[in-house]
């Protein structure tokens, strides 16, 4: 089940940009996320596991790509999947 996730644009544009700032804003839009959908926690848990040990942040971006990428892959052998039975009912 997809959820849509509220990312909010920075109020004031002429504002510096706060790297520390956005940290917190994101990590409390994840927290407030995984409070709507528990279910999610334990996925969370082994994201933050694999990103523990990654080390750099080079690494840390790295294996989020890998993860992403994973899941795309996921998502497309899904929509391959879909796309099957949707033919097959069209000839029924």
């Amino acid at each position: 089940m997809a959820h849509r996730l509220h990312i909010s644009k920075q109020e004031n544009a002429t504002q510096t940009w706060d790297p520390d700032r956005q940290l917190r804003n994101a990590v409390a839009e994840r927290d407030r996320f995984l409070e709507r959908c528990p279910q999610y926690r334990g996925l969370q848990q082994e994201i933050d596991d694999l990103l523990e040990k990654a080390g750099s942040a080079d690494n840390r971006m790295a294996v989020l790509a890998l993860l992403m990428e994973s899941k795309l892959i996921e998502l497309h052998g899904q929509l391959q999947r879909l796309n099957r039975i949707l033919l097959s009912a069209q000839d029924r």
